[in-house]
């Protein structure tokens, strides 16, 4: 009987060797899926940063490419703001003289608008005012007289009513020329005071200079024989004037002096019409 052969038997690891080698493997794994998870992490970070980035790198470009039209369309205007101011310095030096009168006119249109009644062409109330506080203040430092004269046409209500109001207007025209007629001197002046109303300033004048150049003011108006048949006093448009002297004082304003004169024409209606009447009564202001 042959005996069997004998078989090589290895003595097999313990389990406990088996288990800490798995659990290390384990170890391996999880270390290496943890670095892994913070690469892709990081992965991630990366790609969001340069989306980012490139986002507003983007936006970048459309901001300067926006910019970059917009300066090109404004230098397009410059140049042609250039070019017609180019052309308008050739054409002023060119014609100077020219523009130079045309200024000069237009001023004087704008100073005459200011100055100017539109209706009756003579000083406005506010030309008046202003000469009247300019030659008060003068002729307080010369220590000259001054004289006013409140002009109104008689019963000019009824002449409108009676001839309508484009008759009246000329009628108004017509005085107004008549009055400015009979004012000689430089200083002196006519304005259209309100309505039917002229005020006339006499610079160096005291009451018999005013009073003649009242009565020659009534004598022309007289004269011009202008029909008016709704009047209590005349066939013919006629005037009541009331006349005011007094020496400036710097103090004082001119106000005194038209309430003066505005008596002398409340006096002049009251007595009759169609005269005039130097108001004696002192005033102050």
């Amino acid at each position: 009987m042959e005996t069997e052969a004998h078989k090589l038997v290895y003595p097999e690891p313990p389990i406990s060797t088996n288990v800490e080698a798995l659990r290390q493997e384990i170890q391996e794994l999880k270390s290496q899926n943890n670095s892994l998870k913070t690469q892709l992490a990081a992965k991630i970070t990366q790609e969001e940063q340069l989306s980012k980035a490139n986002s507003c790198l983007q936006t970048e470009i459309i901001d300067r490419q926006q910019t970059e039209t917009a300066l090109r369309f404004l230098l397009d205007r410059l140049l042609r703001e250039k070019n017609d101011l180019e052309i308008l310095l050739d054409t002023t030096t060119s014609h100077s003289d020219t523009i130079e009168a045309i200024m000069y006119d237009k001023a004087l249109s704008l100073a005459r608008e200011v100055t100017i009644d539109g209706l009756t062409q003579i000083s406005n109330r506010r030309a008046f005012d202003q000469r009247l506080s300019n030659e008060w203040q003068r002729l307080a430092r010369e220590e000259s007289p001054i004289s006013l004269l409140l002009c109104d046409v008689d019963f000019f209500k009824r002449y409108n009513d009676r001839y309508g109001h484009p008759a009246g207007d000329d009628c108004l025209r017509a005085v107004a020329k008549t009055i400015e007629a009979c004012i000689r001197r430089p200083a002196d002046m006519v304005a259209r005071y309100g309505g039917e109303e002229f005020a006339i300033i006499l610079p160096n004048t005291q009451q018999e200079g005013a009073t003649f150049m009242a009565e020659q003011i009534c004598q022309a108006v007289s004269s011009l024989k202008i029909l008016h048949e709704s009047s209590h006093v005349s066939d013919y448009v006629s005037v009541s004037i009331g006349i005011a002297s007094v020496f400036p004082e710097r103090r004082v304003s001119p106000r005194g002096l038209i309430e003066a004169a505005d008596r002398g024409l409340y006096l002049a209606k009251n007595n009759g019409r169609n005269c005039v009447i130097f108001s004696s009564k002192s005033f102050k202001d």
